[in-house]
């Protein structure tokens, strides 16, 4: 049931991932024809372009840790005995956790302070904008707890 559930969590990050990334080439598009063929510049795009490269940056650090993309030093760890390997995999899920709790807790925070705030030319609250970062942080530490579990029961059927 878990394991559905997250996949379909993954599956709606995949395609709003693709949306944005669509939304982004397009818009970079626009900048460059009306920038360079038409001669007319548009103040918006390259605003627009920015906050969808955050949203799919964030967005896609999160989606990333569900098929494992982030790279890691494993020299230490592949040496590692197989309890240490459980041990040092529960440290550092605790302090990537732990990290990302404080992520949460000051971007809302950040996003209250800066609701009254306008983006220049899209004049919208900015913090729309910085919504991203707890939701791309609740889907890494969702993203991360799956994978480990999921190492876990591999190990032990092994």
């Amino acid at each position: 049931m878990a394991k559905k559930l997250v996949n379909l969590l993954n599956l709606f990050i995949k395609w709003i991932l693709i949306i944005l990334f669509f939304l982004l080439v397009v818009v970079v598009f626009l900048q460059v024809l009306f920038r360079f063929v038409l001669e007319q510049p548009l103040a918006w795009t390259e605003e627009l372009s920015r906050y969808l490269l955050v949203w799919i940056t964030f967005l896609g650090a999160a989606y990333g840790m569900s098929i494992k993309a982030h790279p890691s030093i494993e020299i230490l760890f592949d040496k590692a005995g197989a309890n240490l390997k459980k041990v040092l995999q529960v440290v550092t899920t605790i302090l990537i956790i732990f990290f990302f709790w404080q992520v949460i807790v000051n971007s809302f925070e950040a996003i209250e302070r800066s609701m009254a705030q306008t983006s220049p030319v899209l004049r919208i609250p900015m913090g729309l904008v910085y919504t991203v970062i707890p939701i791309s942080s609740v889907l890494f530490v969702i993203n991360l707890l799956f994978v480990v579990i999921t190492e876990w029961r591999k190990e032990e059927t092994n």
